[in-house]
C-alpha cells in the first residue's frame, strides 16, 4: 500500500477541508494520505483508524510530518467500526479489497459511524469507461487474484 501512495498526488489541494474539523481516515496504512491532507490544512484533526500491526507505521510518518500533535490514533477493524464524529471520512484504496457485497458492508459501517453532515471521499484508480488502452485489466486481474476485490469505474461507484 506505501508503495502505491503516489496516487494521492494533490488531493489533499484538489478536496475542500475548509468546513472540516476531523479527518477519520478509515484503514488509513502508514498515515501518508493523512499527513498531506494535516500538512495542507493546519486546522484539521485527524483520527486515523487502523490494526494495530500498522497503526505504529502511521505514528512514524505522522510524527516525521510534524502533524502527530493533532492526530488521535485509534486501532481497529473496519470491518467491526468505525469512529464516529468526523466531518471527512477518506476511503483510500480500501473498496477495491473487497467484492461487491463487502464493499457495501464498509459503506454501510461508515453511514452508520458518519453524523448526518459528513462526507465521504472514495479515493481508487478509476479504469476509464470505455475499451482505452489502460493498466485497468491488470488492476483488476491482479485484485481478484490477490484479494478477492475488483477495480470499478466511476460509473460503478455513482450507482452505489
Amino acid at each position: 500500500m506505501a508503495a502505491g501512495a503516489s496516487i494521492f498526488g494533490r488531493l489533499a489541494e484538489l478536496a475542500d477541508f475548509s468546513a472540516a474539523t476531523v479527518i477519520v481516515d478509515v484503514a488509513g496504512g502508514n498515515g501518508e494520505l493523512l499527513s498531506r491532507i494535516l500538512a495542507a490544512s493546519p486546522h484539521l484533526h485527524g483520527v486515523p483508524l487502523e490494526r494495530p500491526h500498522v497503526i505504529h507505521a502511521a505514528r512514524k510518518l505522522l510524527s516525521q510530518a510534524g502533524v502527530m500533535d493533532r492526530c488521535e490514533l485509534i486501532t481497529g477493524d473496519f470491518t467491526e467500526g468505525i469512529p464516529g464524529g468526523g466531518d471527512v471520512y477518506p476511503l483510500s484504496r480500501v473498496l477495491h479489497d473487497w467484492d461487491d457485497e463487502r464493499c457495501a458492508a464498509i459503506l454501510r459501517q461508515c453511514a452508520e459511524a458518519m453524523p448526518e453532515h459528513a462526507e465521504l471521499l472514495i479515493v481508487e484508480r478509476l479504469p476509464p469507461e470505455d475499451d482505452s488502452p489502460a493498466l485497468a485489466l491488470a488492476w483488476d486481474v491482479h485484485m481478484l487474484c490477490n484479494v478477492g476485490g475488483r477495480e470499478r469505474t466511476a460509473a460503478h461507484y455513482g450507482s452505489c
